[in-house]
């Protein structure tokens, strides 16, 4: 079950020795391991074998071979990973200490005068202050901005040549010789256990628990509520299709798709429409002959020998439609087979309604027919309240003083049909069910209702994770450490299994991302494991693609199963209580994720932790509440390589973290400086420091210490508020992909573009000041442009300064893009918009953001053949008057938004798709001008419109499709006296809508 992502991770681990730069391996320790690589080469198909079994199999005695290998491994990894880190710290230079001591006195003293120097405008707030006392204050502000000076001097500019000796000195010998005899035991045992995992794989019987085939209609005890809006467009095409085809309900375990089915099967006019039907559930342990035998003969309406069944099929089904139900199909051989069983008459319609937990299901088997798949949505919760209420109450109306909490226990499901049930049921039977306390201690779980709702589900939810791919388990299993409704986007998952070493690297990392990137689609898009978010980048109507959803999360009822699958394979426990710590479930874990924050701060907590499973532990996520006080961050966690602790506040740098030699992901809130010694990191990879407020001192800058350059395994710096330096004599960061959130000026962008050449995402701010000269931002781009793997560009102008006419007056051919953009947001520029044509000729670009007088003027009219893959377009702030979209390719803009554009009164937007505008604090007269907007067949219109300006908010929703149009509204072109005529109407709209 995890011995995959053991196998993984301790391959990624043994190559990341040999094949790191700041290592120098002794001989012949390659020799030594080498046995250990092979073996754990030979183990990985045979792990995969069990891929290729079917779900009618039982695994559990498979899956306890499985969870002994994977216990092995990673014992062999700790003893490896234990002999490599005693190793490192050996030679770790002692002068890191002394500088890191030397700038915490610098520190402490500032502090310690500058309370002194506070006493006295406290003191003396009333008069004037004596003039020795005067003197002292001036003498310590003096002190204070000397040692501000020394101290910058001797961050960046002293130690310039200790810089340069301490990246030669960081390479560490490292001397595997002493592991002989751990690696020839490491053989003998895991071939051994090889065997054994083969004979089990070869013998596994029928899982019991499997439900067999079902044949015939059973019907449906009680009317469907929800999904309403889902059967009626199901029904819709099953009557208006008039050729064979498939239609596909997929979507999660216990949604309701077999409800759905049958609410369809037993429809009135279905059963006047389809004159032969058939259903049958297939289940994980489907026979085959038996259900292709039942399904002729309910078409046959007989018990007919098989012999002649298909003949008089042919003859009673001649210019009639046939609707076959084939509920629970597990995988796509079993549908294969059946669709080459099906009867499929030359002058009948044949329409098969197929249920299934996977999309995969239905690949490679439709023989030539038509295939549509719906992915069943969950309920709103509208309709989980009136699910609950009458499951429990029947045909009672839901008590008053009972809604609030049956409305918030509905929330608490998260529209999952199965769950409302479940809940609903255990609920009914209580003694207490009209008792408002009981329902309240539901509503905030305080008691174990929810608890025994997710054990009861949990049976049906299981299967569709034991009979994961192994490459998708563990990332799988991992997604359960994030909390409730914490939606994560797909980036930072995609950075913390990296992190972690759950991928094999193909040392190219443009495949590797992308390797990642498929397990996450897999989940999301085929499995129906992971909640997606769409973007506001999407067609109407279209399923979503690659890469175009920004967050995911798991339902509550998966995350109950993760964490119990991963709790009880030592994968990672979930703290909430002072007794987690005491448990015996929490030895030998190896993730460690903290829902209570304060936990750390309690000595004997932590001593309990420490003792239970420190050796082992790689990763500690704080995911609490976020905690403004700090807490301290134990350290005795040495093999550590993720520590996420965004959500704890530290005043200063905690620099016992230094001792994380093998860290690999940083993750934490800090307004302090970075210490020169964070470059002892040199593992890091991904780097994240935000601070707990955006506040700057005047004429303290901070900055972003030089030493960072030495980090040569970084991959994604995100420091936000810092200024970054680039002196001239550090050599480039080659693995970095992602920069965001420093400060810089024009110079260190010129630099900067030299220095980090294969990025692909940049987010930077730029600062100006009124002695800068506004043009050389237009040099900054040039700067930009050379970075050819630029995908994602963000760049604010902090502090522009308004001039009369327009900050940049040159050629607007001087302004220059990378060519292969595909995002690009713009803020604070002040250029004029003929400068868009520039940004238009870009061939890639997906996503134009502009704010803040990123563009200034009336008038925008988009060039023709420009903007050709445009899909999504924000204006904020701005004082444009006149939108005009109308000579621009924008064959796929389906999204535009228009935010605090006060002065904008037409929009012309001709399209020949689905189109939505959205309106936030912007002239009446816009939305008016949105609403005439031209349409074509088949096309629509959906517009929003939002106003914060009155004393309560107002919210407009229009929406319109070709059909709706008629001879006057066919010409979207306006004058702008038309306009102001409609100008109010469209106040009165806005007034109704309050």
């Amino acid at each position: 079950m995890t011995a995959y992502g053991a196998l993984v991770s301790l391959t990624n681990t043994i190559n990341y020795i040999f094949d790191s730069s700041h290592f120098r391996v002794v001989e012949p320790s390659l020799d030594v391991i080498k046995p250990a690589i092979n073996e754990l080469r030979s183990l990985k198909p045979i792990l995969q074998k069990l891929d290729n079994t079917s779900p009618s199999r039982c695994r559990k005695k498979v899956n306890a071979w499985d969870g002994r290998i994977k216990d092995f491994i990673w014992e062999f990894e700790d003893k490896l990973e234990s002999l490599f880190t005693d190793q490192i710290l050996s030679q770790i230079p002692a002068d890191h200490v002394y500088e890191e001591t030397k700038e915490r006195v610098w520190d402490f003293k500032d502090l310690k005068e500058s309370l002194f120097s506070l006493q006295f405008p406290l003191q003396f707030q009333f008069g004037s202050p004596p003039p020795d006392q005067l003197e002292m204050t001036s003498n310590i502000q003096r002190r204070r901005r000397r040692r501000r000076r020394d101290k910058h001097k001797v961050g960046h500019s002293k130690s310039s040549r200790k810089f340069r000796s301490r990246r030669d000195a960081l390479v560490f010998s490292i001397d595997l010789r002493c592991l002989q005899d751990d690696v020839g035991f490491f053989v003998r045992a895991l071939e051994d256990m090889k065997r054994k995992y083969i004979y089990e794989l070869c013998n596994m019987g029928e899982d019991e628990a499997a439900m067999s085939s079902t044949i015939g209609f059973r019907g449906i005890n009680s009317e469907m509520i929800g999904l309403s809006d889902e059967f009626q467009q199901l029904k819709r095409d099953l009557l208006e299709d008039s050729w064979s085809h498939v239609e596909m309900l997929v979507g999660m375990a216990g949604v309701g798709k077999t409800t759905l089915a049958a609410k369809i099967y037993q429809d009135p006019e279905i059963l006047s429409n389809f004159e032969c039907r058939a259903w049958v559930t297939v289940g994980r342990k489907p026979e085959l002959s038996r259900v292709s035998r039942s399904i002729l003969a309910q078409l046959c309406r007989g018990r007919l020998g098989f012999a002649n069944a298909d003949d008089y099929l042919k003859q009673r089904a001649e210019g009639k439609k046939c609707l076959i139900v084939l509920d629970d199909v597990w995988e796509a051989q079993v549908m294969r087979s059946l669709m080459s069983f099906l009867p499929h008459p030359e002058k009948a319609t044949i329409v098969i309604l197929l249920t299934a937990r996977e999309k995969s299901v239905l690949e490679n088997c439709t023989l030539g027919m038509v295939s549509e798949s719906t992915l069943v949505r969950f309920l709103n919760l509208e309709e989980s309240k009136k699910l609950l209420c009458e499951k429990v109450f029947g045909e009672e109306i839901c008590p008053p003083q009972l809604d609030n909490a049956a409305t918030k226990i509905a929330k608490n499901c998260e529209g999952l049909p199965l769950m409302i049930l479940t809940v609903a049921d255990i609920i009914s039977k209580s003694e207490q069910n009209r008792d408002p306390d009981y329902w309240r201690d539901i509503a905030e779980e305080r008691n174990l209702v929810f608890t025994y709702a997710y054990n009861q589900i949990s049976e049906v939810l299981f299967p569709s994770y034991d009979y994961l791919p192994q490459d998708l388990k563990m990332p799988f299993l991992f997604m359960g450490v994030f909390p409730r409704e914490y939606n994560t986007p797909p980036s930072k998952i995609i950075n913390m299994l990296t992190a972690e070493g759950w991928f094999l690297d193909t040392n190219i990392k443009e495949s590797f991302e992308d390797s990642v990137w498929r397990c996450l689609d897999k989940l999301c898009l085929d499995k129906n494991l992971v909640l997606f978010s769409e973007t506001s980048i999407y067609e109407y109507g279209m399923p979503i693609g690659h890469r175009k959803y920004k967050t995911c999360r798991l339902h509550s009822s998966w995350r109950h199963v993760c964490r119990g699958e991963a709790r009880k394979n030592k994968f990672y426990q979930v703290l909430k209580r002072l007794v987690d710590g005491t448990e015996e479930g929490i030895k030998g874990q190896r993730c460690l994720c903290l829902e209570n924050n304060m936990l750390f701060g309690i000595k004997e907590f932590c001593n309990s932790v420490r003792l239970k499973c420190a050796f082992l532990t790689r990763s500690i996520f704080f995911y609490g509440p976020y905690h403004q006080y700090p807490i301290s961050i134990d350290v005795g966690f040495r093999f550590l390589r993720e520590l996420d602790a965004l959500s704890l506040r530290f005043y200063t740098f905690p620099i016992e973290i230094l001792r994380l030699v093998q860290l690999k992901y940083l993750s934490l809130t800090c307004n302090g400086e970075l210490p020169a010694t964070i470059s002892k990191l040199f593992n890091l990879q991904f780097l994240i420091i935000h601070p707990h407020m955006n506040i700057r001192c005047y004429r303290a800058p901070s900055y972003v210490p030089i030493q960072i350059w030495d980090m040569k395994e970084l991959e994604h710096i995100e420091i936000l508020g810092k200024i970054l330096i680039v002196p001239s004599h550090v050599t480039s960061l080659e693995k970095l992909l992602t920069l965001v959130g420093v400060n810089a000026t024009i110079a260190t962008i010129s630099e900067l573009s030299k220095r980090i050449p294969n990025i692909s995402k940049l987010v930077v701010q730029v600062e100006l000041t009124p002695y800068d000269d506004h043009n050389l931002v237009l040099s900054c781009f040039g700067c930009i442009s050379t970075l050819e793997s630029l995908k994602t560009l963000k760049c604010s102008i902090i502090n522009p300064v308004a001039k009369c006419g327009y900050v940049v007056l040159e050629n607007p051919s001087s302004l220059t893009f990378p060519r292969g953009l595909k995002k690009l947001h713009l803020s604070g520029m002040g250029f004029p918009w003929e400068y868009m044509d520039v940004i238009g000729s870009l061939p890639n670009l997906e996503v134009l953001k502009l704010r803040s007088y990123a563009f200034r003027g009336p008038t925008w009219e988009a060039r023709k053949e420009s903007f050709s893959m445009l899909e999504f377009l924000l204006i904020e702030d701005t004082d444009l008057v006149y939108l005009n979209l109308r000579f621009g390719e924008l064959c796929l803009l389906s999204y535009v938004s228009v935010k605090h554009c006060y002065k904008l009164e037409r929009i012309h937007w001709p399209g020949h798709k689905d189109r939505k505008i959205e309106l936030v604090d912007c002239n009446p007269l816009a939305l008016t001008c949105a609403k005439k907007l031209h349409m074509t067949p088949l096309s629509r219109l959906d517009v929003t419109a939002s106003s914060s300006i009155y004393e309560k908010p107002i919210t407009v929703n229009f929406q319109r499709s070709y059909s709706d149009d008629d001879d006057t509204d066919k010409d979207d072109g306006k004058d702008s006296d038309d306009v102001e005529e409609e100008s109010s109407s469209s106040v009165r709209i806005y007034a109704k809508a309050s």
